[in-house]
């Protein structure tokens, strides 16, 4: 019983600061700035950096691949901007990973709440 009460507590506690950081909005912007927030947000800096850093690295892949004049230059560097294409994905496809995963904590915290909320009525 003292137990329920302690977790009540620290539920309401928790509710007005989850609330302030992460708003009722769900638009795109406000998840992404929410992933920076979130307790992965250095590794969302870190991943955002390498990601403009393989975009410059594929277009410059792209472009030596599209003005070299030898088939074997061709070959390498398709190969390379294939490399860039392929990183790029990966990381992309983290990060909405992260954001999803921040949402989705988010809302399991309204609803925390929200059961807490309805233990405190009975």
């Amino acid at each position: 019983m003292n137990l329920d009460k302690r977790i009540k507590d620290e539920l309401e506690s928790e509710a007005k600061a989850i609330d302030e950081i992460l708003n009722d909005k769900q638009g795109i912007y406000d998840m992404m700035i929410a992933s920076f927030k979130g307790g992965m947000g250095i590794w969302m800096w870190i991943v955002n950096i390498v990601i403009l850093v393989v975009t410059g690295l594929m277009l410059w892949c792209g472009y030596e691949f599209f003005t070299a004049t030898a088939s074997e230059e061709h070959i390498f560097w398709g190969f390379c901007m294939v490399i860039a294409v392929m990183a790029q994905i990966a990381l992309k496809q983290w990060a909405w990973m992260e954001m999803n995963r921040t949402s989705l904590m988010r809302e399991i915290k309204r609803v925390e709440i929200a059961v807490a909320k309805l233990a405190n009525k009975k």
